[in-house]
């Protein structure tokens, strides 16, 4: 019989909130609300006594939810699961809540919580007594700092903060803070467009961040907006539970965004693709360009891979852009095209005040050179990247290239293209083979 239950985008809590609840708990992920909130409470069945919703949703999200359960259950206890303890006033005013709840608690403070909200609810008879008891807790995981608010007007919950606060151990901070933007500094939005697939796109994106960061870190966001196969979080080997999507409904909270932002180990922080190329259709090309602004105003650079070819959504990009990156390879369709795409851009008023055209994957013994690109697409490349099977191998150890082996000719070329936007991200010894070095010591 389940007794508690909990939506949530968080692989990783709904796996702890399992361990702690077991049968007790049944649960609705958060990627149900692609769908709208009735499909959410659709799932649930049963009479759960206590929801937990979050963490990863939404203001909107939650009091939508929370709204459209009690509809079918008057008497449910709500408990919302927040990284931050900020503008609360605004959640409970908005929405009937009984706490608030770190997801960072330990576990002896999350079953105290369930146990107290629930004696609560059998008391004021919004809820039938539960037969059974709450498992026990691993005192070895009650170390964590956390918070339970009181948000009720009659109270039935108090004030709990599981710190030991005679211990002499420091609260639990974050490993990084995004620096502020100098209001006297303009955020440079870099959008890396092609004319077709297979040009490389995305291998310069990530490595322009990766070597932004160098000189400005944790002041780059990389946006994957290659909808439908954005390949970003592959190239980086990362595991993401939240995509674009989350972020274009959180792109008016910049604190929801910040709590969903991937930290690369580079320094740089990462949107990711949709996870599912059906989740693109709930992205506009309107909204996908709110989220740029939002994230300009957070951080130094913003790049965006972009969707092949010149879709709404690539458009809304280069809108937004102050750079553009143009890449193509080195044959006769991908020029043309590209000389069609710069032809339908400046009519359309839409090239970026600073071009960077990349040639890539580049040979000899193909039947043309650079030369004879500078003919056809009218305007002479930037940058020339020759072909390399360092860009499949770093690819494959999910490394950017720059860092791989700075010493082949392709990294060096890419290496070119960071310097036209900051001159200072020059090859650090540090940096080297990062991420190999690290496989190693674990």
């Amino acid at each position: 019989m389940t007794r508690y239950l909990l939506v949530s985008r968080s692989a990783e809590y709904e796996s702890r909130l399992r361990r702690l609840l077991g049968s007790r708990l049944q649960t609705v992920p958060g990627e149900y609300l692609a769908f709208g909130t009735t499909e959410v409470v659709g799932q649930v069945a049963g009479d759960p006594a206590v929801a937990l919703l979050g963490p990863l949703l939404s203001f909107d999200e939650s009091r939508s939810i929370a709204s459209t359960l009690r509809e079918s259950h008057p008497g449910l206890g709500v408990i919302v699961v927040r990284e931050q303890r900020s503008d609360l006033e605004d959640w409970v005013d908005a929405m009937d809540i009984q706490a608030v709840l770190s997801p960072e608690a330990s576990d002896s403070t999350t079953i105290d919580l369930l146990g107290r909200l629930d004696a609560w609810l059998v008391g004021a008879g919004r809820a039938e007594p539960y037969a059974g008891d709450l498992d026990e807790p691993n005192p070895a995981d009650d170390t964590a700092v956390a918070f339970v608010e009181l948000l009720t007007a009659d109270r039935p919950l108090e004030f709990a903060e599981d710190a030991d606060t005679d211990s002499g151990n420091e609260p639990a901070v974050e490993e990084w803070v995004l620096p502020p933007v100098d209001p006297g500094v303009r955020s440079e939005v870099i959008a890396v467009a092609a004319p077709k697939g297979g040009q490389g796109k995305t291998t310069m994106a990530v490595n322009l961040a990766v070597g932004l960061a160098e000189v400005a870190p944790n002041s780059v966001v990389l946006i994957d907006a290659d909808l439908q196969f954005g390949d970003v979080a592959n190239v980086l080997d990362l595991h993401p539970t939240r995509d674009l999507a989350d972020f274009v409904r959180a792109a008016d909270d910049e604190v929801l965004i910040k709590t969903q932002l991937i930290r690369h180990s580079d320094d740089f922080f990462v949107v990711p693709a949709p996870l599912s190329p059906e989740f693109a259709d709930d992205i506009d090309a309107a909204s996908l360009g709110r989220l740029i602004d939002r994230l300009a105003s957070m951080f130094r650079y913003v790049v965006i891979d972009t969707t092949p070819g010149l879709g709404d959504h690539t458009i809304s990009a280069l809108e937004h852009a102050t750079d553009g990156v143009f890449v193509t390879s080195l044959t006769v369709a991908s020029l043309r095209a590209m000389r069609t795409e710069f032809q339908l851009l400046t009519e359309l008023g839409l090239i970026p005040r600073n071009r960077h055209i990349v040639l890539n994957h580049v040979e000899k013994n193909t039947g043309l050179v650079p030369a004879d690109a500078t003919a056809i697409v009218g305007a002479e490349a930037d940058i020339v990247v020759p072909r390399s099977p360092g860009v499949l191998l770093a690819g494959n150890a999910g490394v950017p290239l720059i860092h791989h082996d700075p010493r082949d000719n392709a990294a060096k070329a890419v290496r070119a293209l960071v310097q036209r936007v900051d001159p200072a991200a020059v090859p650090t010894r540090r940096r080297i083979h990062r991420k190999a070095r690290n496989d190693e010591l674990e």
